[in-house]
């Protein structure tokens, strides 16, 4: 009989191991991909905040082409990426902004994005609710 005091060594094996299922399978030998990527869209800002550490206001001249963009987005969704975080400055200050959102979610690549708000009304609150693939983070700091 064992005693209560005794504890089975660490550095023995298990008798016979657990089955081993896919899912952990995966774990083991680690993800193909990331599941989530984050992407500093922009550095350009409709709003001066003097807290902000993003350095935001300034477009830079190197930004990434919308074509570029694309790229991208289709690189995500080889690479089967669950989604990408937007973030920046202000991404939708963007003319393409919806344009790469619509791109990214036709491409199965979820998006979600942080945002000032500024530039959310009515019609695009309407478009962002009915979207299955796409997750709005409002900051309040520059209110």
């Amino acid at each position: 009989m064992t005693s209560v005091f005794e504890k089975p060594s660490v550095l023995e094996p298990p008798a016979s191991p657990a089955p081993v299922g896919r899912l952990v399978d995966q774990f083991e030998l680690g993800l193909d991909a990331p599941i989530c990527l984050t992407w500093e869209l922009t550095y350009a800002c409709n709003l001066s905040c003097v807290h902000c550490l993003s350095s935001s206001g300034r477009r830079d001249p190197n930004e990434l082409s919308t074509q570029q963009c694309k790229s991208i987005i289709d690189e995500l969704q080889r690479m089967q990426v669950f989604y990408v975080n937007i973030g920046g400055g202000e991404p939708t200050v963007r003319s393409d902004f919806w344009e790469l959102v619509d791109y990214a979610t036709d491409h199965q690549v979820g998006v979600k994005f942080s945002t000032n708000g500024v530039k959310i009304d009515k019609k695009v609150a309407a478009r962002l609710a009915a979207s299955d693939y796409v997750d709005v983070q409002i900051s309040l700091d520059g209110a």
